[in-house]
């Protein structure tokens, strides 16, 4: 498998080249176990300055350039042709490294009206037009460039401002940092300085804002992910029932939002009376540690490269005698193992990172609810959790059953390797300038 890698450059004191090219391969036994985990360099991409944020659409590659306060947009190539949707990799695998030649072809940048753009994301308008939606943290600003039809991003035609402050001195004013588009065409944001999620909607092309959801005082909403949900199918094509996850930076939490009404779409006339705050989840957080980055694994996920365990559906190994490794015990993972075959890719394990502490915390997800798999203080991975080997875990990628954590002031990238009941173990290092972002090419 092929990913690019970006992070904080030398205009931030830090040391990323720019975009870089990544190749992770795995070999598996005869038994369908991982034997090794390896991850190369194999050169830099784009010179461009702290592309902290990347993200891919079909054959486009698109960048925040968060220290010059800009936005680009890449074409994918390899050995000249564009990528295509055949060449797309299924993350739920890992294959060997590519043979053919990658780079990136600069189609576009241009300035963005905020300060610091930290996260951006493609959506697609009620006009069918697309655009790159980004999140300026310094300001608070969300921009809206719209992107032409050859995948470059043009100059703003929106500023969506930020205002409001929360408790904390870090939240002196608005930080916008995450943007994710729903099913139903709604834009979420949040701001992780005021202490709020905003709620957007398509107008005649133009992204408006039609509502907001208060988080508990001193929260810091920073990352927003959507998690599966019973009859996900059908919710990506009517925007049906949905649930995001909310990293709390600040309150190292994780809180549930889900669609309130009946048919799970967002209310057409009060967005904010549409979503509700489900639960919050206490992280275990030490008090100088900050929430940052989930990533969702499934079940299924989690069995592949693994022996096919006992008829019961347990985790493998789990009959070894090594209770320490296979705590065949455990309620919850042995009902959550057992019931694969019903809930498919709907449950399965969030994997989050805490920065001070270095750690990453896993929860569980059984498609309505997020539960611990053991107290907060119990040692060992479904307690307290593992190290993650390096310092301030900036961003999680979950690749079939491996997890890739981008480790930002350690300068360094790591890979565990998951077990077929979810437990982590650390398999591969690599050095990396300042890294803060993996994408999948």
């Amino acid at each position: 498998m092929t990913l690019a890698v970006g992070g904080f450059g030398a205009l931030r004191g830090s040391s990323c080249p720019g975009i870089e090219a990544l190749t992770l391969h795995t070999s598996i036994d005869d038994d369908g176990m991982t034997q090794a985990v390896s991850l190369h360099k194999e050169g830099v991409l784009a010179d461009v300055p702290s592309p902290t944020w990347i993200t891919r659409d079909g054959d486009t590659l698109y960048a925040v350039l968060e220290d010059t306060n800009e936005v680009a947009s890449f074409r994918i190539d390899w050995d000249g042709g564009t990528v295509s949707d055949a060449d797309t990799v299924d993350t739920d695998t890992v294959a060997g490294p590519r043979t053919t030649a990658l780079s990136l072809t600069e189609l576009s940048r241009v300035p963005t009206p905020g300060s610091s753009p930290t996260h951006a994301a493609v959506a697609v308008d009620d006009l069918g037009g697309k655009h790159l939606i980004v999140a300026n943290y310094a300001d608070g600003h969300v921009c809206v460039h719209p992107i032409a039809a050859d995948g470059s991003v043009l100059e703003a035609t929106q500023v969506l401002a930020g205002k409001g402050r929360g408790p904390l001195p870090a939240q002196e004013g608005p930080h916008a940092h995450w943007i994710l588009p729903l099913q139903d065409g709604h834009v979420l944001s949040t701001d992780l300085g005021a202490d709020r999620i905003y709620v957007h909607r398509w107008e005649h092309g133009r992204l408006e804002r039609t509502g907001e959801v208060p988080m508990a005082s001193g929260t810091g909403p920073r990352d927003l992910h959507l998690l599966p949900v019973p009859g996900a199918a059908d919710a990506a094509a009517n925007g049906s029932d949905w649930r995001v996850a909310v990293v709390g930076e600040w309150a190292n939490t994780v809180t549930l939002l889900g669609s309130e009404n009946a048919t799970g779409a967002l209310d057409t006339n009060d967005d904010t009376a549409s979503i509700k705050v489900l639960q919050t989840v206490d992280l275990g957080g030490d008090p100088l540690d900050q929430a940052a980055s989930l990533a969702f694994v499934p079940w299924s996920a989690l069995r592949r490269g693994e022996s096919d365990g006992d008829a019961d559906g347990n985790a493998s190994g789990s009959g070894d005698g090594d209770d320490n490794k296979h705590d065949a015990g455990n309620a919850a993972v042995a009902a959550a193992v057992h019931d694969i075959s019903q809930h498919n890719d709907i449950s399965g394990i969030a994997y989050v990172g805490l920065r001070g502490s270095e750690r990453i915390v896993a929860l569980a997800w059984d498609g309505e609810r997020l539960s611990r798999l053991a107290p907060e203080d119990e040692p060992g991975w479904r307690g307290r959790g593992v190290d993650c080997g390096g310092s301030r875990p900036r961003h999680i990628l979950p690749v079939g059953n491996l997890l890739l954590v981008a480790n930002e002031v350690s300068n360094g990238l790591t890979v565990f390797h998951l077990a077929s009941d979810g437990e982590p173990t650390r398999v591969a290092d690599l050095p990396s300038g300042s890294p803060t972002v993996f994408v999948c090419l």
